[in-house]
């Protein structure tokens, strides 16, 4: 129970530092709208692995994303990306999905409660 506890946290340390190296190579992030900026609001979820190796990462990242300069709405959306590293280097993150957590919190016109 101890040696599987103290294998996941070692993968997971491991995951966590794999994810803002590939955040933080603008190769990894072409034809993506991430920016190496990102990498500090990445958050990961998840990981595959098969023995000590890492097969895949999930992270998500939250956004606030203003349609115009001067809009008064605010907007905080969750996209969750996940990236396979067995095809190797460049790693291409691939978005999965967004949400718009702001619409969850029954904000419909985008501006902060208040």
């Amino acid at each position: 129970m101890l040696r599987g506890w103290r294998r996941r946290r070692r993968l997971d340390r491991r995951a966590r530092r794999l994810l803002r190296g590939i955040l933080s190579d603008p190769r990894n992030l072409e034809g993506t709208s991430l920016r190496p900026a990102h990498a500090s609001r990445a958050d990961l979820i998840e990981f595959e692995a098969e023995g000590e190796e890492l097969r895949s990462l999930s992270f998500v990242l939250l956004r606030h994303p203003r349609p115009h300069p001067f809009s008064t709405q605010h907007h905080l959306v969750a996209e969750r990306w996940q990236v396979s590293l067995s095809d190797g280097p460049p790693f291409r993150p691939e978005r999965l999905r967004g949400l718009n957590v702001s619409r969850l919190k029954g904000e419909s016109d985008g501006r902060p409660a208040g």
